[in-house]
């Protein structure tokens, strides 16, 4: 069937050893399988990659996809999605970003790239107005995230259009490296801005002046300004646009979910208090640096000249990561690491996470000096996380094993496996499951190895629920009975909205599913129902976690709890409380008629998933 609106309906191949484009067109059965953003970036990579595909080879395949919410210039839509085989974990790799490229990239005619090959010399993409150009990106190649981004907006001639860009860490093959799309959005997590690295592509320039097709505008305009009635009368629109995420470090040290002294440490409610808000925000005097049509604006531009800072200020998790998690109080260190990481092209949660295992291991005596290089891995170092950053992103002396992941140091230093707080690869980020029960399938169950994002089920915790759904009341934390089904529930429903693709922020802003639905169905056409979206989320979820049995996944051994989580905080918010992530595990399974961690034929048949039932079943 014709798409109506949301789509333009094509999908751009590009071929970096043949600098060849060829354009692959579909219609709404194929928008209403997949919808967009990972939808769109599962379906096009698990097409082509098969095990033997290594991430960093030419056939693996990178995806840059928007959804039909980037047709609409609507608050939420400043984000879209970028997909690929995990040179971090091995796994499913996804991330998301804000800045301005989803929106600009489907102004551009196009609703994703999928790109594969490797070019002989840096080459850059200036994707414009239904026009894909090469174009050599060898005198930019070595420049930081911020440079790169004028640099490359001055060649094209042109200061509004989207740069998505890596860093020298990109560049050098880091496995965590992430793609930084206008200074201040990124594609922070699985090492995708490495995948970009091992393909000679510098960057995305994108420019977009085309229209792009909507069904109803009448309906959206009318359903969406009644979605924005209630977004600016909400409390939490307030506090991220004059805070940002900073707001969160103090609560969240309170209630025990903040990660400390690499996850083993009860209390810091000083340290807390000298990173996290009011002080973040008196003494950075931040101003707000929104993605496309936001009005809350969450990036902070840093304006307090002490704190020099050419990218988006630090946000909560970096704050958490590299700060608390490494007992750095010190917020001038912590906003210039952040910085270097932007500029560098490093993720902040896995390099605060492999720190952890590093000053863990050096505190216990396993690594010294004469590994590092003469620096210091102790807690509250500034000077030592600023060093290993540069380190890392050079793959000089320590830095060049700490830039494979934790795995790979676990298994050079086996002695040190309880001290990497990982799951599938993949550093825990900072939302503790010992705190928030409904995090525990979140971390340790996400298809992209550990999460906090992946079906963001603490939500209902903090009482925010999904009654279309069933999720009618708030669940108290330390109750584990029916997480592992709400753990299910929120992932199918975060697979939805980063297909659609939009900022779940606004979640919290008091817009729900049938808000979303409604105006997916105003931009398309279409007559979904909530239960529909879970459905199309649900199979996105499934279609991953069978890309990832492909690769190897076990799930028995692979889907557990690392050590340090098992061990209960004695004070603090969450003193004495550990999830039995077993049953809800297991009550997970149950939900998704998964056994032992693999979906039935039945399910996949059900999800008009046949050829994964075939390759899992033979027959």
């Amino acid at each position: 069937m014709t798409l109506k609106g949301g789509y333009w309906g094509k999908i751009a191949w590009i071929n970096l050893t043949s600098q060849s484009v060829r354009i692959d067109e579909f219609g709404e059965e194929f928008a209403k399988k997949y919808l967009g953003g990972v939808g769109f970036g599962i379906k096009l990579v698990s097409d082509v990659v098969t095990r033997n595909v290594n991430p960093f080879s030419p056939r693996n395949v990178l995806v840059f996809a928007t959804g039909p919410y980037q047709a609409a210039a609507i608050a939420s839509a400043g984000r879209w999605s970028a997909c690929s085989r995990s040179p971090l974990t091995g796994y499913w790799g996804e991330s998301n970003a804000g800045g301005h490229g989803g929106p600009e990239l489907k102004r551009a005619g196009f609703d994703a790239l999928a790109i594969v090959g490797r070019a002989k010399k840096p080459v850059f993409l200036w994707v414009n107005d239904g026009k894909i150009e090469f174009r050599d990106a060898s005198r930019i190649w070595g420049m930081d995230t911020a440079e790169a981004t004028d640099a490359l907006k001055e060649e094209v001639g042109d200061k509004d259009a989207s740069v998505a860009t890596i860093g020298p860490a990109g560049e050098n093959l880091v496995r965590y490296a992430i793609i930084a799309n206008d200074k201040h959005g990124f594609f922070g997590r699985t090492g995708l801005g490495a995948v970009m690295g091992s393909k000679n592509l510098k960057a995305l320039v994108i420019r977009g002046t085309l229209k792009p097709p909507v069904a109803d505008p009448d309906k959206l305009k009318e359903t969406y300004q009644e979605v924005m009635k209630k977004v600016m009368k909400a409390p939490f629109t307030k506090v991220n646009a004059e805070d940002g995420q900073a707001a969160a470090v103090v609560p969240r040290e309170e209630n025990g979910l903040l990660p400390i002294r690499n996850w083993s440490q009860d209390k810091w409610p000083e340290g807390a208090k000298k990173i996290g808000t009011p002080r973040f925000t008196e003494e950075l005097k931040p101003a707000r640096w929104p993605c496309s049509f936001c009005v809350m604006g969450c990036h902070r531009r840093i304006t307090n000249p002490k704190y020099e800072s050419k990218t988006a200020g630090p946000e909560y998790e970096t704050l958490a990561m590299i700060g608390a998690n490494l007992l750095i109080d010190d917020l001038e260190a912590v906003v210039k690491a952040n910085d270097l990481c932007n500029r560098y092209g490093i993720d902040t949660i896995e390099v605060g996470g492999v720190l952890g295992w590093a000053f863990d291991a050096y505190e216990a005596g396993i690594i010294g000096k004469e590994e590092t290089g003469g620096v210091e891995l102790k807690w509250g170092n500034p000077d030592a996380l600023l060093t290993m950053i540069e380190k890392i992103a050079k793959r000089e002396g320590l830095g060049d094993l700490l830039a494979e992941g934790l795995r790979t140091c676990v298994d050079v230093y086996p002695e040190t496996k309880p001290y990497a707080v990982e799951v599938m690869g993949q550093a825990v980020a900072a939302h503790d499951p010992r705190a928030f029960f409904a995090e525990t399938i979140t971390t340790i169950a996400s298809t992209r190895g550990a999460c906090h994002i992946h079906g963001f089920a603490e939500a209902i915790e903090l009482g925010v629920t999904i009654p279309e759904l069933g999720l009618t009341e708030p669940m108290d934390r330390f109750e584990w009975r029916k997480k592992g089904y709400v753990g299910a529930v929120f992932q199918d429903v975060q697979q939805f909205w980063n297909s659609l693709v939009w900022c779940f922020f606004y979640f919290f802003s008091d817009v729900n599913l049938s808000d979303e639905v409604a105006i997916l169905n105003a931009i398309t056409g279409w007559n979904l129902t909530p239960r529909d979206a879970a459905k199309i989320g649900e199979r996105i979820v499934n279609m991953q976690h069978c890309f990832n049995l492909r690769m190897g996944l076990d799930p028995l051994k692979e889907n557990v709890l690392p050590p340090k989580l098992s061990v209960p905080h004695k004070e603090g918010g969450a003193a004495g409380k550990i999830p039995p992530w077993r049953e809800i595990l297991d009550e997970y399974w149950k939900t998704r008629d998964w056994v032992n961690g693999v979906p039935t034929r039945r399910k996949l048949e059900e999800l008009g998933l046949e050829d994964f039932a075939k390759e899992i079943y033979g027959y």
